[in-house]
């Protein structure tokens, strides 16, 4: 049994592998580096797989996989891969796990047994329509591209005060309210960046509301990844018009398949997802690790 990084020879091998063709399109697409991946073999087999990338800063676990239920092979990939990005700098690593994997309980035991703390968690919808007809009848739109960074990072950090989320409450705990809010807008520009399509939302009578941030995985599917509504404009069923405009938005660049994931708190956004026809697929835990 070895554990290793993914080594340039190995590409040919495991690009016959079709379970490994997700990590060659992280290679690709430069969101990690084959010194992040890593993986156990036994005669000649590989039976599992870590690969680790950066967003924002942020230490995430992008793929995690195992062929073999054997614990101890799990456990000791899992923390000599921890060790060596910890010998990188980072001092926090965070996994998300969506329940509709296979094996999902095996994998959240795995993370839990080795100190990764669950710190939230998500309901996942989809909408999944042949079309959209809907436009809002409360609010007017402005895209990111019509005011500054800095209006737009604003605007996060008003709409995160008193939010449901506990991952965004727990980020202005740490940091305060504008890092947070710069992080956050950072981490979506590297998910995908259309100033057009982030969008600003005020009343007819020009009273800022909230935003909306809709944005493409690749070319059929989508998320609304980021909504907010400020704090004194909450309960007027604004958050239904800000996800008609997102729905709107993407579903008239071709996306046919668009998902919210939302915190299970989050009884108005949950409503509001209902409202417009997206049903719930899977849960998602957020895990993380303090490396220190």
């Amino acid at each position: 049994m070895k554990i290793r990084n993914i080594e340039k020879e190995d590409i040919k091998v495991l690009s016959e592998l079709a379970e490994y063709h997700k990590v060659l399109a992280l290679i690709k697409n430069g969101e990690t580096k084959l010194e992040w991946c890593f993986v156990i073999e036994d005669n000649n087999s590989f039976w599992g797989r870590i690969v680790y990338g950066v967003i924002d800063e942020q230490l995430i676990i992008l793929d995690i996989s195992f062929t073999s239920d054997n614990r101890s092979f799990q456990n000791e990939l899992l923390q000599i891969s921890l060790k060596k990005m910890k010998s990188n700098g980072f001092n926090e690593v965070q996994c998300h796990l969506y329940s509709d994997r296979t094996n999902f309980q095996q994998y959240v035991n795995m993370l839990t047994e080795n100190g990764f703390k669950i710190t939230q968690e998500k309901k996942s919808f989809v909408w999944e329509e042949d079309g959209f007809n809907k436009l809002s009848k409360k609010l007017i739109f402005k895209s990111l591209s019509e005011v500054t960074f800095d209006e737009y990072i604003d605007v996060i950090e008003k709409v995160t005060e008193g939010t449901l989320d506990k991952d965004d409450l727990d980020c202005v705990r740490k940091f305060g309210s504008r890092k947070a809010a710069i992080d956050y807008f950072n981490i979506l520009k590297d998910i995908d960046f259309n100033a057009e399509w982030w969008k600003l939302a005020y009343t007819y009578s020009d009273e800022l509301v909230g935003l909306v941030v809709p944005q493409k995985f690749d070319e059929r599917v989508g998320a609304i990844n980021y909504i907010g509504v400020l704090q004194e404009k909450r309960g007027n069923g604004y958050v239904k018009d800000l996800l008609v405009e997102g729905i709107r938005i993407l579903n008239e660049n071709g996306i046919k398949k668009i998902i919210g994931d939302i915190d299970v708190s989050n009884y108005p956004l949950d409503k509001a997802l209902n409202n417009l026809d997206f049903k719930i697929d899977c849960r998602m835990l957020v895990l993380k690790l303090n490396l220190q």
